[in-house]
């Protein structure tokens, strides 16, 4: 993949916008949603399962459950517990944050950080939340319709130039640049009147 092919281990990006996971790439552990067979034991397969399952914040119970008895959460806890056995230089995270509950997130955080310093490993977070990219993220590259729009390093990223106002909040700054007193309309038919003489310039 273009985006990962030139980057170096040790950061953490933050990608954002309608691109396809879908890679060859052979050191790359892609964490999705993906329904898995048989019990958790078997899935993880290997005599670090309830290290990892612990790195997760699930305990050896889990080894039993199958993915009938698991939530969305769990599942997607589950399954990036198999991506740090696997132990790839490359961790794709999509839409990880949003199974979580806040504690849950606070204490990813920490992993997500954790993995990346000390070992070394590059953690891709694909997310619409800006707010937790900016918390975690060392390099923020944000991606529309497949394109790469901008790249941004951390502390150069100000998030309230890229949040979109709502239409009531650019009308108010519309009608303040433009000087006109909503006070001076004595009816409602004036001010709708004026509303969209502004509106049409």
């Amino acid at each position: 993949m273009r985006i990962i092919d030139t980057k170096t281990p040790g950061f953490i990006y933050g990608l954002m916008g309608n691109i396809n996971l879908t890679t060859n790439h052979h050191n790359c552990s892609i964490v999705s949603d993906y329904k898995f067979k048989n019990d958790i034991a078997s899935y993880l397969n290997s005599p670090k399962a309830l290290n990892s399952l612990k790195m997760v914040l699930l305990d050896e119970s889990y080894l039993t459950k199958t993915v009938q008895d698991l939530t969305e959460s769990d599942i997607i806890k589950v399954n990036l517990a198999q991506a740090l056995i696997a132990n790839k230089d490359y961790l794709f995270l999509e839409y990880f944050d949003k199974y979580l509950t806040y504690l849950e997130n606070e204490e990813f955080k920490r992993l997500f950080k954790k993995i990346s310093q000390d070992y070394h490993k590059t953690i891709i977070l694909y997310t619409n939340d800006l707010t937790y990219l900016w918390s975690i993220a060392k390099e923020i590259i944000y991606v529309d319709n497949k394109e790469i729009i901008h790249t941004f390093n951390n502390k150069d990223f100000k998030i309230l130039d890229y949040v979109e106002n709502p239409p009531i909040s650019k009308f108010i700054t519309l009608i303040k640049n433009k000087n006109i007193k909503i006070s001076d309309y004595k009816t409602t038919p004036e001010l709708l009147k004026a509303i969209y003489r502004i509106k049409e310039e």
